[in-house]
């Protein structure tokens, strides 16, 4: 269990430090204008969407003795390593050959620093989900059982959790920011040690559980058919005929958007509010309300989200966080620079508490899918739910940011000399909280509405569970009216449609 939840402290580690700080990095450091630095972030994450898909299709198609999963995150570790390095130096622009290359191809200036960073992170990407698709894929393959399975979620969320939270430590540690010296292009060195030992420290959680999780062989397995196009848009269609998945779908869109809404707008927020509180302050707002409050809350809040989970079933945290969140955002939108410090320190609590669901539940839910989908079609495809998966949190994640860029744009703030209580003007506090408050309250009332019709349950698993094994005993089922209905409900097809009811597919 500890071993299936080490690569997930690299993960969140990795999704803290970029969501936070790659924003202002590209804008103050590498000196791109907010709308550049969202096409940067938005192209690398749009191709991220892109091979999740075509990934999740080898993961379900490769065939290791030891498991396609761990044989595919073994050859992610270096991938990570190098291309979290490249995310953050800014100095090899200015190398002889990547200059010389630009200017070949005729660009140069701020169009070269552009391109540059597009490329980083469409690498990036490219290594994250190398390991995160087969990742994703793990849980349903090594553990069968309902409850179980949430267990192991949990720990890989509290690996996650406080990978987050240790990276944040590390950061400050590596790039000193303080009053009298302000971020600028001057920490561009600081920026390269700095991904230098992230990149080694993600590579190696990523390491730990390649090598230490057991993980059947997918030798038994007939051979699969070769990966096309064809084949790939036919996976992802059988995917989505589910019910189920098309409502997880949208739960996990809904989160992700979320999630890097209120990562990207947060640091830009505090700068604008209090901005100008002595450097003692300053420093205590931006670690103790991203790291200590917002992050541990979050943590904390596993344990009753787990207890929920197990009561109930696992999208009930949904409709204990997601009010506090709505809560956090409320008092967001009345702050501003006079607003006492401690109410947004309540705020980041409650934020905490209200973000904790969003990343949680979608991780507990998804093993379930593989199974849901089996009714369907006899097939199981855990890779093809992981990478579709990915792709849509990349997707929104990118769009996210993208959208973020233009709003900063258009109330204009063209940089971040301009984030300061000095200069806060209405306009531009609104163009920060239209981010971190607004659009993630009309997105919190999408998720509750999506999870209030979510069936999926653990009673409904077991049954499912019963049933592709009375199928694939006695080629057929025993199935009552109520049971018939139960399936249809969860998958969306008619009974006799699927492999379950006896059709072959």
């Amino acid at each position: 269990m500890a071993a299936y939840g080490a690569a997930d402290a690299a993960a969140g580690g990795a999704n803290q430090i970029i969501g936070l700080y790659y924003f202002l990095f590209l804008t103050v450091v590498a000196g791109l204008g907010p709308l550049a630095a969202g096409v940067v972030t938005g192209i690398g994450r749009v191709w991220d969407g892109l091979i999740d898909p075509a990934m999740g299709i080898v993961v379900d198609r490769t065939r290791k003795k030891r498991g396609s999963v761990r044989f595919l995150m073994t050859i992610a570790v270096i991938p990570i390593a190098v291309a979290f390095f490249l995310l953050w130096n800014t100095s090899i622009i200015e190398s002889g050959g990547v200059k010389s290359l630009l200017q070949l191809l005729g660009i140069s200036g701020d169009v070269g620093k552009t391109v540059y960073f597009c490329f980083a992170y469409i690498l990036w990407t490219t290594s994250y989900s190398l390991a995160v698709v087969p990742y994703d894929s793990l849980l349903p393959k090594i553990v069968p059982e309902y409850k179980t399975r949430t267990n192991y979620t949990v720990s890989r969320m509290i690996f996650s959790g406080i990978g987050g939270v240790s990276a944040t430590y590390i950061y400050g540690w590596l790039i000193r920011v303080s009053e009298e010296n302000p971020l600028s292009p001057a920490f561009t060195d600081d920026f390269a040690v700095m991904s230098l030992v992230f990149g080694l420290i993600f590579a190696v959680f990523v390491l730990l559980t390649a090598l230490f999780v057991k993980e059947p062989s997918g030798l038994s397995k007939p051979a699969p058919e070769r990966i096309s196009l064809k084949v790939v848009f036919k996976s992802y269609a059988d995917v989505l005929r589910c019910r189920t998945y098309r409502k997880f779908f949208g739960l996990v869109l809904s989160g992700a958007f979320i999630s890097s809404a209120v990562l990207t707008a947060m640091m830009m927020f505090v700068m604008l509010i209090y901005g100008d509180i002595e450097s003692f302050i300053f420093t205590l707002s931006l670690s103790f309300l991203v790291v200590n409050v917002k992050g541990a809350i979050e943590i904390g809040f596993f344990v009753p989200n787990t207890i929920f989970m197990k009561k109930y079933n696992k999208h009930r945290p949904y409709f204990i966080d997601i009010p506090m969140l709505v809560a956090a955002a409320v008092i967001i939108l009345f702050t501003g620079p006079d607003t006492p410090i401690w109410l947004f320190f309540v705020a980041m609590g409650l934020m905490g508490g209200g973000v904790s669901c969003l990343g949680f539940v979608p991780m507990a839910l998804l093993p379930d899918l593989a199974d849901a989908q089996e009714l369907i079609s006899g097939k199981r495809s855990e890779g093809v739910n992981a990478g579709l998966n990915t792709f849509g949190k990349q997707v929104v994640g990118g769009v996210a940011t993208f959208i973020f860029g233009l709003i900063l744009t258009l109330f204009g703030i063209g940089s971040t000399e301009n984030l300061s209580p000095l200069t806060a003007t209405p306009e531009k506090i609104w163009a920060v909280k239209i981010m971190f408050a607004v659009i993630p309250m009309l997105v919190c009332g999408l998720i509750l509405w999506i999870s209030s019709s979510y069936k999926l349950d653990g009673k409904a698993h077991a049954l499912i569970k019963r049933l592709v094994a009375e199928r694939r005993q006695d080629g057929s089922v025993n199935v009552s009216k109520d049971e018939k209905a139960v399936v249809e409900e969860i998958t969306g097809i008619a009974f006799d449609k699927m492999w379950i009811g006896g059709k072959d597919c």
